[in-house]
C-alpha cells in the first residue's frame, strides 16, 4: 500500500507539473497573441492613415484636372476667336469644322458674328 500511496503522489506531483507546463506555455502564447494583436492593429492604423491619404491625394489631383479642363476649354475658344479673325486682315478666317472661309458679318439689330460662309456655323459672336 505505500508503493500505492507513493506511486499516486507522484503521478499527482507529474499531473501537477504537467498543468502547470501547459498553463506556462498558454501564458506565453497569449502573450504572444497580444503582441500580434498589438501590431496588427497598428499595422490596420497605419493602412487606415495611408487610405485617408491616398484619397485626400486622388480629391486634390481631380479638382486640378477639372480647373486644367477649363482652362484648356476657355484657351480653344480663344484660339478659334483669334484663327477666325486674324487669318486675313479682311476679318476673314479658316472655320474649324469645315476649314471653309469665314466673314465677320456686322448686323444692325443683333449681334456681330463670324460666320462660315461654307456651312454656316457661327464661330464667334460679339
Amino acid at each position: 500500500m505505500a508503493d500505492n500511496d507513493t506511486e499516486a503522489e507522484a503521478e499527482s506531483t507529474t499531473e501537477t507539473t504537467t498543468e502547470r507546463e501547459a498553463e506556462t506555455e498558454t501564458a506565453d502564447d497569449v502573450t504572444i497573441d497580444v503582441e500580434a494583436i498589438d501590431a496588427y492593429e497598428q499595422r490596420i492604423d497605419e493602412l487606415s492613415t495611408a487610405v485617408e491619404e491616398r484619397d485626400e491625394t486622388i480629391e486634390e489631383l481631380q479638382s486640378v484636372v477639372e480647373e486644367q479642363s477649363e482652362q484648356i476649354d476657355k484657351l480653344e475658344d480663344q484660339f478659334l476667336d483669334l484663327s477666325a479673325r486674324v487669318a486675313d486682315g479682311r476679318n476673314l478666317g479658316v472655320c474649324p469644322e469645315c476649314n471653309g472661309p469665314t466673314e465677320k458679318k456686322e448686323r444692325l439689330f443683333r449681334s456681330d458674328t463670324i460666320e462660315c460662309n461654307r456651312c454656316g456655323e457661327v464661330i464667334h459672336t460679339y
